[in-house]
């Protein structure tokens, strides 16, 4: 007959792999759980990440757009006319004056050529085509004679981007000089007098009329740009006397 201790040291090995199994069998479920674990995180992680790079790709495009975005809506800017005027009016030119060429402000960094424009099919101002030049009203007096010359110019930006010539013509300031070369190679300076902001639909004759000295106007648009009626609200205007 077997003692309690002989049942004992004849069971251990049985015991012993017993033990080892189900130790075996734990540490596997473990490594699954933790496999299984990770395995999701990072899933998850991967997903969070391309998201992430989306976002990022996204909100790196609308950066980049915005600026053309803004271009657009604020450079809708095209050749616009400016004030009518009563097409009978007749002016006397002199052929000791030469036809304007070039136009230098230095103050605000313009030094462009000068178009030679009449009035539109509706009787306005005509206007430059494009963004960078001037024009001068050819129907009107010639910068250097007696009465007022005008000469016009766009304000805002372009859809290309590009600023207009008289951007810069509010900041004009009492004093300022300008210059205006003919045809003839003759330049003519005149100073700043004045500067004045008018709406886009008023009847302005004295950029026009007759003078016992030398004038000379500069127009452009100014104001808020009306998306409807494709022009601004204003028209800025520099009064200047020859010196």
């Amino acid at each position: 007959m077997f003692s309690w201790t002989d049942r004992m040291v004849n069971a251990y090995p049985f015991t012993t792999l017993i033990t080892k199994k189900l130790f075996f069998f734990i540490g596997l479920v473990l490594c699954v759980s933790v496999f299984c674990g990770f395995y999701w995180t990072g899933l998850r992680f991967t997903k969070n990440l391309a998201m992430a790079h989306d976002l990022i790709i996204a909100s790196s495009a609308i950066n980049y757009a915005s600026p053309f975005l803004t271009i657009e809506k604020i450079s809708s800017v095209e050749p616009v006319s400016f004030f009518a005027i009563e097409t009978s009016q007749t002016f006397q030119v002199s052929s000791s004056v030469g036809k304007p060429t070039q136009l230098l402000i230095p103050s605000i960094n313009i030094n462009t050529n000068i178009e030679h424009i009449g009035l539109t099919a509706d009787g306005a101002v005509g206007a430059p085509e494009g963004a960078r030049e001037v024009s001068w009203f050819n129907a009107g007096f010639r910068p250097g004679e007696k009465g007022n010359a005008l000469i016009s110019g766009h304000y805002g930006r372009w859809k290309n981007g590009t600023d207009s010539v008289f951007n810069l013509l509010p900041t004009l300031q009492s004093g300022d000089l300008i210059y205006v070369k003919d045809d003839q190679g003759t330049t003519r300076s005149f100073k700043v007098k004045a500067t004045r902001i008018y709406g886009k639909n008023d009847s302005v004759p004295e950029l026009f009329e007759g003078a016992d000295t030398a004038q000379l106007n500069l127009i452009s648009c100014y104001g808020e740009w009306i998306l409807s009626e494709q022009t601004y609200s204003k028209r800025f205007v520099v009064f200047a006397q020859m010196l």
